[in-house]
């Protein structure tokens, strides 16, 4: 327990340093290191140890903090050695590498690069050195309120910098090393594909492939929703339960054979042979899988148990947790922030505080086969129960969602993967690497027990609700898993305090419901309206916040390619964090890709009572599947008029056809784009889409027959485009703060230098979503400066 101690004050150490401003931290690094002294004083050296873990902690999280400054600012020639891939995203086709950083422009540097490039994948793999023309750009990402840091995120990765290229532009310098551990598992893993794609068909070998190898870019969407509705979404990648699994069964089998062969078993002990030979399979399979966090958490523990088994010792469980929390940590103090790494170690924990307490006894020797599978059920079951009830929070949290039909669904589906698929599908395709003929059997039987997984994952896709809940903040989230932690230590046998345990829980749910309810009471009693900018990358969205709880959300973003989705990965991750459920009104500006394709998702998951379009479809059929999408989800689609709700006026301004809004004929796409003024005391928003000359020049006919246009602060026409933001607009909407939504280096080369100098020469003040991050402003009796995520630099 001493280890596990030190683990969990060194992560409270990372936590305060990732909470508190630079200031803060140094002084409860301060605090810690006086604890020290006190420890020491009263000889307490296990306490001291845990103080000067938390100081450490704070120290090693800032010294590692990323700098947030532009890597390079054009093209430039990069060298370096390959550590992990090619790993090929089928859907995206595309493939990324990782790179140590050794030459850019020819000088020595320094920094590992996540390199993706398009086409088809080059003879490369770990160990060799590539050089390849890119751009290096630090790994910024999205910046939104409330949802993680990218930068950060990208730390905990251990990536300093990311470059994209094509496929043909990438020239090997040098190859690597054959005999190499990384080496030899990428040709492995090769082999393994290849043995899986000769001897299953799909659906199942994607199945196997994800399963077996950790390659998930292959499953449907149906499929990662059924394996979701069941709660079992970990065992579509490589988790700790996978390896763990293969490392019983590895140290099983060895340990079987070497005591069937008498001269081996009187002379060295199976378990240990067993334990020293399983050793080196654990490390391959986590280098053939990918290293996931999930994994060599996973990796860590096992060398520990069978290291204890080595050496004759007996196993902790807290110790190994302990231990494999405080390396990776130590490693990689950002790791913190990572949802796998958050789950893996909280059902690990659970599993070793409450699963044996809510497990049935152990079976006597005299209890028949009927006794002994009915005690493994419920082992199974309790385990099941543990871990899904601690992480429940967590995945409420950082996905918005809770699965009641989880401890079925992984009483069900994990026996069923992790004893039968994994076991079959790794053991046939090795063998069907050596030869062909060999895992024909084996690899016959892992896709029967992957279409029989895969029609249960079915059948909880279609019968199995997945609540879409309020996300906790992050203190109601720790709540929330104390009480539940509580709770279960009650349930179990914990002799005669179970009413206390019971009691503590009832206190945490109870803070942790008042904490969410408060902050729906305020949000649903402001008298203010708050508008954010949302940071979707090269696309548009912004949520109007009124009211008495009124909300509007105006475009979506979207990528062109569909490689990128704002509606999961921002809209909706920002909308529950903020506590909305439902959606008075969605505004499309137009069905360019960019504004639409994340309301996809929106619609989908949210509960959308009105949808204003100009009725333009742009020829994009995405754009039809959208509205057919509408309708069946009971949207009212009204023609656009004014909206008027407690003081927040939402008006339509144009495009206007035949005294409403519609899309004039022979009008080009982003012209037609419905403008939408918003209004509230004395302070107004200009939301303008991708109006360009044309559809300027009708908004500007529209102010002067008195359509309200003026505003303090608008959306910036066009990302900045040079067809837009004219100086009479500028004129006729007197801004005092322009805000472009945009993504960072993107192809158009937004905004323009001449926009930018046209709002400047008016004394207005600009706001790029790719330097400051979302943008928030508050119209009201009391306004409020703009604030931005990164600071409104």
């Amino acid at each position: 327990m001493v280890l596990a101690l030190w683990a969990v004050a060194y992560a409270a150490g990372v936590a305060v340093a990732l909470l508190t401003p630079l200031g803060a931290a140094a002084v409860c690094t301060g605090v810690a290191l006086v604890a020290v002294g006190g420890a020491l004083v009263r000889r307490s050296p296990v306490l001291a140890v845990a103080a000067l873990c938390v100081a450490a902690g704070i120290a090693r999280t800032r010294a590692a903090w990323p700098d947030d400054a532009p890597a390079r600012a054009g093209p430039v020639a990069i060298t370096g050695r390959i550590v992990r891939g090619p790993d090929l995203d089928e859907a995206r086709e595309t493939s990324r590498v990782r790179l140590d950083l050794q030459q850019v422009d020819g000088l020595a540097a320094g920094g590992t690069v996540a390199l993706s490039f398009r086409g088809a994948v080059p003879d490369i793999g770990p160990g060799d050195v590539i050089a390849v023309q890119a751009v290096l750009r630090s790994p910024e990402g999205l910046a939104n309120p409330g949802l993680p840091d990218a930068r950060l995120l990208a730390a905990a990765r251990q990536v300093d910098y990311m470059a994209g290229a094509q496929a043909a532009e990438v020239k090997v310098v040098a190859r690597g090393n054959s005999l190499a551990p990384r080496r030899i598992a990428w040709r492995l893993r090769q082999a393994l594909e290849g043995a899986i794609a000769r001897g299953v068909a799909n659906p199942a070998a994607a199945l196997l492939r994800t399963l077996v190898l950790g390659a998930r870019s292959g499953v449907a969407p149906e499929v990662e929703e059924g394996f979701r509705a069941a709660g079992a979404t970990h065992v579509l990648s490589v988790s700790g339960l996978h390896l763990a699994a293969v490392a019983a069964i590895v140290f099983g089998l060895l340990r079987a054979a070497a005591a069937a062969v008498p001269a081996v078993a009187l002379r060295v002990a199976p378990a240990r042979l067993a334990a020293g030979l399983a050793l080196p399979a654990v490390g391959m399979y986590t280098l053939l899988t990918g290293e996931a966090v999930a994994t060599e958490r996973a990796a860590l523990m096992a060398a520990l148990a069978l290291g204890a088994v080595l050496v004759g010792r007996r196993f902790s469980i807290a110790a190994a947790l302990g231990g494999a929390s405080l390396w990776l940590l130590m490693r990689s103090p950002f790791l913190l922030l990572d949802v796998s790494f958050q789950l893996s170690f909280a059902s690990v924990a659970a599993l070793a505080l409450f699963a044996g307490a809510l497990a049935p006894a152990s079976p006597s020797p005299d209890d028949g086969r009927a006794r002994r599978v009915g005690v493994w059920i419920g082992r199974m079951g309790a385990a099941s129960i543990a871990a899904g009830l601690v992480t429940a929070p967590m995945v409420a949290h950082h996905f918005g969602e809770v699965t009641p039909a989880a401890p079925l669904g992984n009483l069900i589906l994990v026996p069923l993967v992790e004893m039968l698929v994994l076991p079959l599908g790794l053991g046939g395709a090795v063998l069907g690497a050596i030869q062909g003929y060999l895992g024909a059997a084996p690899l016959w039987l892992a896709e029967m027990a992957a279409r029989v997984a895969l029609g249960v994952a079915e059948l909880f896709r279609r019968c199995a609700p997945v609540l879409l809940v309020r996300s906790p903040d992050a203190s109601e989230t720790a709540t929330l898993v104390a009480g539940c932690g509580l709770f279960l230590a009650g349930l179990g046998r914990m002799g005669n305090r179970r009413r206390s345990w019971w009691a503590g829980a009832a206190v945490c749910v109870t803070m942790a419901s008042g904490s969410l309810g408060m902050r729906e009471w305020l949000r649903r009693t402001s008298d203010q309206v708050r508008v954010t900018f949302l940071d979707v990358g090269q696309g548009d969205a912004a949520v109007v916040e009124g009211p008495r709880g009124f909300v509007a959300l105006i475009d979506g973003g979207g990528s062109y390619d569909g490689s990128f989705d704002p509606g999961a990965r921002v809209i909706e991750p920002y909308l529950r964090r903020r506590g909305i459920p439902s959606l008075d009104l969605v505004v499309l500006s137009h069905p360019h890709p960019d504004h639409l394709n994340g309301l996809l998702r929106v619609i989908s998951r949210f509960e959308v009572k009105t949808l204003w379009t100009s009725g333009d479809d742009g020829r994009n059929p995405v754009y039809r599947q959208f509205i057919e999408l509408a309708r069946q989800r009971g949207v009212a689609m009204p023609t656009p008029h004014p909206l008027f709700r407690d003081g927040l006026a939402m008006v339509p301004v144009a495009p206007w056809v035949d005294d409403r809004i519609a899309a004039p004929p022979d009008t080009g796409v982003n012209d037609a784009s419905l403008v939408v003024h918003v209004s509230f005391g004395e302070r107004a928003v200009l939301f303008s889409g991708d109006i360009e000359e044309d559809g300027e020049a009708e908004l500007l006919g529209r102010a002067r027959l008195g359509v309200p246009v003026a505003a303090e602060i608008i959306k910036v026409p066009h990302h900045g485009s040079r067809t837009s933001s004219s100086a009479e607009l500028l004129a006729a909407v007197r801004p005092r703060l322009a805000v472009i939504s945009l993504g960072r280096g993107n192809r158009f080369g937004f905004p323009r230098p001449e926009v930018l100098a046209r709002y400047a020469g008016g004394g207005v003040r600009v706001l790029r979503t790719d330097q400051v991050g979302a943008v928030t402003v508050f119209l009201g009796p009391a306004p409020g400066d703009a604030t931005c995520v990164r600071g409104c630099r």
